[in-house]
């Protein structure tokens, strides 16, 4: 017995050690681009900050700040009491979710490798992950927010808890639109039995939670509840140097066409579930995650208007999928690079590849998902660990 608890120890020691020194080294890449001013800082992100702390830090909650949705700036204001510069202290949030998103993605892959290598090894690869850093450290976006309630979603999913999920996919939507990315995840769990219908009710007592305090201290309440609306009319490029199908659209491109975009867009998702539905098959954690990573590569690449870095939960989400399925470890590097690029075709100005050739780099990697998806559904290969619902 004491042998064993020895080498509890030592395990326990070893990881430790690992996931300190993984994120250290994480910190150190960091603080390497903090004092980089992105666009997107410079034209929005510093304006907020400094309106925050003009006008009384947690006190100016109540206005109309700027297209986000008011969480995010819940936690600006309270970052806004500390003596720092806007622009540190605006990317050390970001980087501080960096490592909730990582921590969420290890215990995901630790669903199916309990107390081994994996899941330290899951959460290093999230944190190195070009578009992770590159999103929180140089570009000061806040996509690993968002991104690390949906992989929350999946993993609550993944063990069965049906409240937790519907509460993880809720907190991501209040931060950002693109949580949507997951709503056919959710839709499906839904139609399969796995979700039931009143746990659905969490979603809008989330939603009014999150817009409470903002409206207590003065915001209009229609305001509030239309943020998302004025923001999805706000860009009307049909492509946004995301390597989807759109690339190959001309940026003139008629309005009418992003219409029907968008229903052919819907189109797709409601055939895939039409095909899930109509097949029986266990929820294993390897299922699970290939079936959200599926939805998050389908939605933002058949939609338009869509924005350089919206295939970050897929970025994400293929880093766990690869662990499930070892074979498919080129799904997280295909995808990464594509992202990578257009993340730094923003911040840098690159233009060496022409981007529809990784559209249809994107495409391949969505068709073979979709394939091996439909395989693991179709009563192939899967791991043991079925919900247990």
């Amino acid at each position: 017995m004491s042998e064993t608890l020895k080498n509890e120890k030592e395990r326990f020691a070893a990881r430790f050690l690992f996931l300190a020194a993984a994120t250290l080294l994480a910190v150190m890449v960091r603080l390497r681009f903090f004092p980089l001013e992105s666009g997107d800082y410079r034209q929005f992100l510093q304006g907020w900050f400094s309106t925050i702390r003009v006008n009384g830090k947690l006190g100016a909650i109540g206005m109309d700040l700027g297209d986000y949705m008011p969480p995010y700036f819940y936690l600006l204001a309270i970052l806004s009491y500390l003596p720092f510069r806007d622009l540190f202290l605006i990317k050390l949030l970001s980087c501080a979710a960096d490592v909730v998103l990582a921590g969420f993605v290890m215990r995901l892959v630790e669903l199916k490798n309990p107390g081994g290598l994996a899941g330290p090894a899951a959460y290093a690869a999230v944190l190195f992950l070009p578009s992770v850093f590159l999103n929180s450290a140089a570009w000061g976006q806040c996509d690993a927010i968002y991104t690390a309630g949906l992989v929350a979603c999946v993993y609550e999913f993944a063990r069965g808890r049906q409240k937790s999920a519907v509460a993880a996919f809720s907190v991501a939507f209040v931060f950002k639109l693109q949580a949507v990315f997951l709503a056919p995840f959710l839709l499906l769990m839904l139609l399969k039995g796995k979700l039931r219908a009143r746990n659905l009710l969490i979603f809008p007592a989330v939603y009014l939670l999150a817009v409470l305090p903002a409206a207590l201290m003065g915001r209009g309440f229609l305001d509030l509840l239309t943020v998302y609306f004025r923001q999805a009319g706000q860009y009307t490029m049909i492509s946004m140097y995301l390597p989807n199908l759109y690339t190959f659209f001309p940026e003139q491109t008629p309005a009418w066409v992003s219409v029907l975009a968008v229903f052919a867009a819907g189109a797709l998702v409601l055939l895939s579930l039409l095909y899930l539905c109509r097949r029986e098959f266990p929820f294993t954690a390897g299922l699970t995650v290939s079936l959200a990573l599926y939805f998050v590569l389908l939605v933002p690449y058949f939609l338009p208007h869509m924005h350089e870095r919206y295939f970050y939960p897929a970025d994400v989400l293929s880093v766990a999928y690869a662990f499930y399925f070892p074979k498919k470890f080129y799904v997280p590097v295909v995808t990464g690079l594509c992202s990578a690029y257009a993340v730094c075709h923003n911040l840098y100005d690159f233009h060496f590849l022409d981007v529809r050739i990784l559209s249809v780099l994107m495409l391949l990697i969505l068709g073979g998902v979709a394939v091996h998806t439909a395989c693991l559904a179709g009563g192939g290969r899967n791991d043991s660990r079925v919900m247990r619902i």
